[in-house]
């Protein structure tokens, strides 16, 4: 019963999770297309997760894990939908920023799929696996600085506001779900990340218990803390 829960009711539920805080996003981006104004909605973590998720799905094709695969494809799909809503409502600069981001992204993964066609061409398929995990690891514990600074801005400004209690609750379960599945099948590169996730939520979580919920003053204050949280579903979810 135990191997169970953790090798098939964990994953699931943490696809679910990732799914729903995706969706998260959905009625904001609505919205900014109805309008044609982007207001204080940030794309940037949207053009991110093109990133991090486009690497877990190849990995998980590799792995051949569907947990995995669709713990992050509808992520993906999601990412690349709400990024190209938001672009052209975007000022130039931040169009430039995401043109960069996506190209950026897109030669790190050309990169590593002829790296990928030369080990496979030299007998070195084996190696093959290990490479995108910790490409895919290293890329998602990296995009964590974004909310990293965003707790130490928090706890420096002394107010909880800019965090979703409810977000960072859904993240350390996510995260602890994926955590408890990797132990079952013994991978690493699933752990890491997912333990770096959970323990940002967690942080997240006591900034919010030990810190005031200082409500914002101003409309464009309260328009600012519910954009950030609603970035934070996309920065701490997968």
């Amino acid at each position: 019963m135990k191997e169970f829960v953790a090798a098939d009711i964990a994953p699931i539920l943490a696809c679910v999770l990732a799914l729903v805080r995706f969706l998260v996003p959905t009625r904001e981006v609505l919205t900014v297309r109805r309008d044609g104004n982007l207001g204080e909605l940030n794309p940037v973590p949207f053009c991110a997760a093109i990133l991090n998720t486009s690497g877990w799905v190849a990995y998980s094709v590799l792995e051949g894990d569907l947990f995995i695969f669709f713990g992050d494809a509808p992520g993906l799909l999601c990412s690349i939908w709400m990024t190209f809503s938001l672009f052209p409502h975007a000022s130039r600069a931040v169009q430039d920023r995401l043109t960069g981001f996506i190209m950026t992204a897109a030669a790190v993964w050309c990169i590593l799929a002829m790296v990928t066609i030369i080990l496979q061409s030299t007998g070195s398929g084996h190696a093959v696996t290990p490479l995108w995990g910790w490409a895919v690891s290293v890329t998602q514990v990296l995009l964590m600085a974004s909310p990293l600074s965003t707790i130490y801005k928090a706890i420096q400004q002394r107010t909880s506001a800019s965090f979703h209690l409810g977000l960072c609750a859904m993240g350390l379960v996510t995260s602890t779900m994926w955590v408890i599945f990797s132990l079952t099948i013994n991978n690493l590169f699933v752990m890491v990340p997912n333990m770096v996730g959970g323990a940002m939520s967690l942080l997240a979580l006591l900034v919010c218990i030990v810190l005031p919920r200082t409500p914002p003053r101003t409309p464009a204050e309260q328009q600012q803390a519910r954009m950030r949280g609603i970035e934070q579903a996309v920065e701490l979810g997968r």
